[in-house]
Parts: structure tokens; sequence; C-alpha cells
């Protein structure tokens, strides 16, 4: 059987993450409905039984292989590592997903025949950079298949012709059989995702929750989610001068969000820009309407506006007028809520998602793939990817740094005086 391979990050905390909550779902259903040889790649950064994702794995009894970030810090050595894995374990299928040293790995997996698949999940300048160097770049550096959550992204890796091909698979939710109701006056509205200024501009979505609070007492609003603006979170709802119905309540694991999500009746996202977020999926599954800001990205695919829900054209008056209309007027709620959780139900399941991906993936079980040899030495070249790629510092920059370390040392040691000043200053 073709022994297939998905790369994935974790960290401790990683909780709110859509890629990692789509891989959780994803993998499991590969083996065991559609009987796929699938193993993942988790590059991980301190203890592992921190990590959620490597843990869910590991607990599920899902085959995982890893690379410890700490004790393997460079992309290059990374990528050596993953070809080592590659061969001892005859791999004949590499889904890079969003991880670099497995981007790099094509141009060294391409002589033998064997595929990698990579995913774009946004249109940051991360994967603008992805899109710039492995689909329309050199030709040896090309993967083999771009999937693309959105036909927006679609739109920006196919630009230009070249022999990587081409798929929309949005990462699919899984649908539930309850849906949200309401049983008062009260209109319960959350957020669930990253806590983070780039992309989900969280501070200024927690401004506009408060505010909106402020102006109608009928409205609830919960943030779930981790992240690196928690405590700044919770000082703004904790020091907004005016009564309000804002609560933060923490992180929640993939399998249990959908049961958080049915407590309540509207689901925002105030992004930059988004790809297509599984929170946004996972919500309107359960009937929640959606009422998200207008940027570039997949949102304006799924949300058709005052059909499903609603797309808003700033994070004050406008946002605050759909919300206090879906407030006053249940019938209008109720629609749109039954409209939104039709939506998923014909285009994007986890059920439909799967078998899209499971298509793909039969494109490449009966390649011949010849036994991978790797290079003694792997060099990088190019441009750095926007973040997470960590060079190697060449040989040189090496060198010129321990002759200036050595060359101090020594000033140090003949310079009894200028010793001392050091020492008092430690």
């Amino acid at each position: 059987m073709t022994k297939i391979l998905f790369c994935a990050y974790d960290k401790p905390g990683h909780i709110a993450t859509g890629p990692n909550a789509w891989l959780q779902r994803l993998i499991p259903d590969l083996r065991n409905r559609y009987g796929f040889d699938v193993s993942t790649l988790f590059i991980y950064n301190q203890r592992q039984e921190d990590c959620p994702t490597l843990t869910f794995f590991k607990t599920n009894h899902l085959p995982i292989f890893t690379i410890d970030n700490q004790q393997i810090p460079y992309i290059a050595d990374q990528v050596k590592e993953l070809l080592r894995i590659i061969k001892k374990n005859d791999i004949r299928v590499l889904v890079a997903n969003l991880v670099i040293p497995a981007f790099y790995a094509a141009r060294f997996l391409k002589p033998f025949n064997i595929p990698v698949i990579g995913v774009l999940h946004s249109n940051d300048a991360f994967y603008k950079g992805v899109i710039e160097k492995f689909i329309i770049g050199k030709p040896e550096e090309q993967l083999t298949a771009a999937v693309s959550v959105s036909n927006y992204i679609h739109g920006i890796a196919n630009s230009k012709k070249t022999e990587v091909i081409h798929k929309i698979i949005p990462c699919g939710t899984p649908l539930t059989k309850k849906n949200a109701h309401r049983e008062s006056e009260q209109l319960k509205i959350m957020f669930a995702g990253r806590l983070e200024i780039t992309q989900k501009q969280i501070l200024k979505l927690t401004e506009a929750f408060l505010n909106a609070s402020k102006q109608n007492s009928q409205l609830e609003f919960s943030i779930y989610g981790s992240g690196s603006q928690e405590s700044e979170v919770k000082s703004l709802i904790e020091n907004f001068d005016y009564p309000h119905k804002v609560c933060f309540k923490g992180s929640v694991l993939p399998s249990e969000i959908q049961d958080v999500m049915l407590k309540h009746h509207v689901f925002t996202l105030m992004s930059d820009y988004e790809g297509m977020p599984i929170a946004l999926m996972e919500a309107m599954a359960c009937g929640l309407v959606p009422v998200c800001l207008n940027e570039e990205s997949g949102i304006d695919e799924i949300i058709s506006n005052e059909v499903n829900g609603f797309i808003v054209q700033n994070r004050n008056l406008d946002y605050q007028e759909q919300l206090n209309l879906l407030q006053k007027n249940n019938e209008i709620w109720e629609s749109l809520s039954k409209k939104a959780q039709n939506t998923i139900h014909e285009k994007y399941s986890s059920g439909i998602a799967h078998q899209q991906w499971a298509n793909i993936l039969r494109m490449y079980l009966d390649n011949h793939v010849k036994k991978i040899s790797i290079p003694n030495t792997i060099k990088l070249k190019g441009e750095l990817l926007y973040y997470g790629d960590n060079r190697k510092p060449s040989t040189l920059i090496v060198f010129k740094k321990q002759c200036s370390n050595n060359w101090m040392r020594f000033r140090l040691f003949l310079r009894p005086r200028a010793r001392l000043r050091s020492l008092l200053k430690k």
C-alpha cells in the first residue's frame, strides 16, 4: 500500500488553529473510511506532551514522526531529516501542508518521482512567498500539486501557467444534527480563533464587541481562543468604563467547539484577511448566523450577504446595525440561520472535503517511485519566506563570528582591568 505523509507544526497552546483542527478530522477519516496508509510528521517546539495536536494523534494511536525544532533548528537540517524519514519508511506521497522544510524538500524528491502537495490556507505574505517560490518559481523547485482552500487563493496561485496541478478544497467541517435556537430576546455572539493582532485584529474585535454591548444591553459576547494577545484582551474587557456583557472564555478543543457554538446565535470574524475560515464553517454548520467584516478572503464565497449572513463594511455602525436587526427580529435570524446551515451541508462538509482529498491522493497511488538518495549537503537558495525560514549561517559567517568572539576573549586576557570591568558588568 502506498504510504502518505502529511506534515504539520505544533507547540504548547497551539489549540485555536484551523489547519491543525482540520488534520485531526482528515487523517483519521483517510485511514478509517478510505483505507489510506497515512502518517503525520510533526515539527514541534518544547515538550511533546504539551503539544495539543501531537497529543491527540498519540492518544488516538495515529502513526506519527517528529522533528524537535529546538534540537534541529535550521531548515536545511530539517529538510535532511525529513528526507531520511521518507527514505527509511518508503513514503510515496508527501503533503507539505504549511510546513517550510516540506516545501523545500520538493526539489530533492522530484528526481525520484515522489509527489509533493502543498496546501494554501491563507493569502498572507507567507503564502504569497510560497506561491512565488514553489508554484510559479523555478521548475525544479515547484510542487507537484497545490490545494487552495478558496477560489480567491486559487486565483493567485494559478496566475501563471506551470505544470503544477491546482485544486480547490475548503477544509470542511463536521455536520451536526443539532442547531442553535433562541429562547429569549438575548442575542449571543461569539468569536473563536487565535488571539493575534496580525490577521485576526483581535483587539479591534474586542473593542467592537464592547462598543456594541454598550449600545444594546440585549447583546452578549464571548471570545474563545488563545494567543499572544490574551492578556491584552482581558485588560480591554476589565478596564472598559461602561456596563457591558463581553466575556473571555479561553480555549476549546476542536472536538468540543461545536457543542460550545450551539449555545450561541451569531459568529463574528473581523480579520484583515482569511483563507476559508474553519471556525466560520463550524459555526454555520451549527446554525449560527455569520456577521463578518468585508476583506480579501474566501468569506464572500461562503457568505451571501443578507441571504445566509451579513458581510459588514466596518467594525462600528454597520456591525452594530446588523446585530440590532438580528436581536430584534427573530424571523430574520431564523431564516439566515437555516440558510447558513444549508450552505455547509451542500458545499462545505467534512464528508465532501475528505472525499475530494481522497480523489487527489488516488492520483498518485500507482506512481513508480525510484529509490531515494540523500545529498550530503543541502543548500537552500533564494529569498527567505516571510516567517519561519530559519536558514543556517554560512561557514564564512560562523568563522567570522568565532574569530570576533575569540579576539574579544584574547583582549580581555591581555587587559586585566578590562577583564575586571567585564566581570563587574555581569
